[in-house]
């Protein structure tokens, strides 16, 4: 998510009834929200507190007064309401949503921004001295969130597939993402944001994925914890079998002789063989 450019000669305030210049902006942050009240229409009102300034602006979630409130106090970021067409009644004009933000110590900090569109973060704990996160999340509780660790595949795909995506209204890297994250089992929680975007579309949806997995190409299928176990337990063995080494150069090093070493860890080995023995 962006913010307001900084070197903009005239700086956006978010008080002046995000009209004209809030199409133009993506998000605010570091917003709390003072109050909320109901507003015209049945959608709500808020009072939202900015670098020191506060104001109130029109919302635009329609009001309750058992979910209306549950956030006030809370800091977080606004955006701007996107019409719906089909909706009956739209929300007013220049309304904004106001989300809080999981980890309630979390702040964005714009000067800690890099070239790369990393946003700047802070937040108590491990990050106090601020931290990067890609520009469309937002970091979760203590700052967490999922690396961006996908891997790029080139896919064929027939007509007969493709017209299939057109009837459900996606296109055909829509429906393989969506049921690639019903398939892997993905949740993407607002606690721990993912940046590659991949979540499932239910918990339905991820146990009969998993069944047509299981039915196409169970008769296939490893044990993929046991190969994990296998390939872990042999890199751990090389670790030490390097360091092993490392003691060995030390011993010689210091004067020693590496035969005299060779025989102190054989004779543990037979002791060690003659106790498994018994």
């Amino acid at each position: 998510m962006t913010d307001v450019d900084p070197s903009d000669p005239k700086p956006f305030d978010p008080f002046d009834a995000l009209t004209e210049r809030w199409s133009a902006v993506t998000a605010i942050h570091n917003v709390q929200l003072v109050d909320v009240q109901p507003g015209e229409g049945g959608f709500t009102r808020l009072v939202i507190e900015h670098n020191g300034r506060s104001r109130e602006v029109l919302g635009g979630g329609r009001w309750s007064p058992e979910w209306s409130r549950q956030d006030i106090g809370k800091h977080g970021y606004v955006v701007p309401v996107k019409p719906f067409p089909e909706a009956a009644q739209q929300p007013p004009e220049g309304a904004c949503y106001f989300r809080a933000y999981s980890e309630p110590s979390l702040r964005r900090v714009p000067e800690l921004d890099d070239s790369k569109g990393n946003l700047g973060w802070r937040c108590d704990g491990a990050f106090a001295r601020g931290f990067l996160a890609p520009a469309h999340i937002i970091p979760g509780k203590g700052g967490r969130y999922i690396d961006d660790k996908t891997e790029t595949v080139t896919v064929r795909v027939p007509p007969e597939f493709v017209r299939e995506c057109q009837r459900v209204q996606l296109t055909p890297q829509q429906l393989l993402e969506g049921f690639i994250g019903d398939a892997a089992g993905i949740q993407n929680f607002v606690e721990c944001p993912r940046a590659d975007g991949f979540g499932s579309n239910g918990s339905d949806e991820r146990e009969m994925a998993g069944d047509w997995i299981q039915r196409a190409y169970g008769m296939n299928a490893v044990d993929l914890d046991a190969l994990e176990a296998e390939r872990e337990d042999r890199e751990q063995r090389e670790m030490e079998r390097e360091d092993f080494g490392g003691l060995l150069e030390e011993f010689i090093d210091s004067g020693g002789q590496a035969e005299a070493l060779f025989k102190a860890v054989q004779a543990l080995v037979d002791q060690q063989r003659d106790k498994n023995d018994r």
